[in-house]
């Protein structure tokens, strides 16, 4: 009677295949890995750079409404303007305050009264106050023509900046 051969692997076959088979999981996770990592560092970057965008323009579009101070129609009605705060009456009367003190920028209205968070990643703000040149630093709230302001916000050890320059233009 002739003797049948057996079928099947061997255990070296079956040790490189799980070996091999090994080497191309690691390969794919840490490919996985990776992409994770970029998508969960881009989502942090488009979040941030939202922030960004919407303290700027709502800063901005604040700035615009500095009234001129109905007693003195030469001189702007700015109460503070230094360096982190500014602070000002808005052509319908309200007090604004706009003050950045890392992590925060604050608005802040007399009326109705209260305090807003515009955003919480602040690295920095700036303001400057700039005569009708634009290049002249503004001494006093009589010859301020534009405002600049400069926003750094940073995450996860990344600073995203930002700078609007606005020029005042209410003649009221």
């Amino acid at each position: 009677m002739a003797r049948q051969r057996q079928q099947g692997f061997t255990l070296l076959e079956m040790v490189i295949a799980l070996v091999v088979l090994g080497l191309l999981g690691a390969a794919a996770g840490y490919g996985l890995v990776g992409g994770a990592l970029a998508f969960s560092s881009t989502s942090d970057a488009v979040q941030t750079l939202g922030k960004l965008r919407v303290a700027s323009e709502r800063m901005a579009r604040e700035i615009r409404e500095i009234r001129r101070n109905p007693a003195t129609a030469a001189v702007y009605d700015i109460t503070t303007m230094n360096a982190t705060t500014l602070a000002f009456t808005r052509t319908d009367g309200i007090s604004v305050t706009l003050t950045g003190a890392p992590p925060l920028v604050t608005l802040a209205y007399s009326t109705p009264g209260g305090t807003h968070t515009l955003t919480d990643e602040v690295g920095s703000l700036a303001f400057a106050y700039l005569q009708g040149d634009g290049a002249t630093a503004a001494t006093g709230n009589g010859d301020v023509a534009f405002v600049e302001l400069e926003l750094i916000l940073t995450r996860s050890g990344n600073s995203y900046p930002q700078r609007a320059r606005v020029a005042l233009r209410n003649q009221q």
